[in-house]
């Protein structure tokens, strides 16, 4: 796996380090109980309430965002969010083709307000697929 991280942080630069995962000599110096809080309050994958699990990305200077097909967002008000509730995740809805067709934190503001336009768009290019109406549960 590399150097390890008490080995390697005395370095010069980013190249010495070689194949040694910044983050992993970040994680390897937490207690287990900050290790804990980070998953807790920043986790890897969240899971929407139909089951699905989806990747957490975490870029910078971008707040926290996931991606999934529309369909798995049907019957939530808001964006899922990270730190205990007070970071809404921004949420790219995807149609069947896997391309962003609306990207928001406001889930409830979208049902009202974009959601029945885009539905009459994608249920002509789509029609095999199911797009309820506002309102509607699955």
């Amino acid at each position: 796996m590399g150097k390890s991280w008490s080995s390697s942080r005395s370095a010069n630069g980013l190249a010495a380090l070689g194949d040694q995962s910044i983050v992993h000599g970040v994680l390897e110096r937490l207690t287990p109980a900050q290790r804990a809080l980070l998953h807790r309050e920043a986790p890897e994958r969240i899971t929407l309430p139909g089951g699905r699990s989806l990747k957490v990305r975490y870029e910078e200077n971008r707040p926290p965002w996931i991606e999934s097909r529309l369909q798995d967002f049907w019957g939530m008000k808001s964006a899922p969010s990270v730190c205990g509730g007070r970071a809404p995740l921004t949420v790219h809805l995807l149609a069947p083709n896997r391309r962003a067709v609306q990207v928001t934190q406001d889930l409830a503001g979208f049902w009202e307000r974009h959601y029945p336009e885009l539905r009459r768009r994608l249920q002509r290019r789509y029609p095999k697929h199911s797009w309820p109406e506002p309102g509607c549960s699955r």
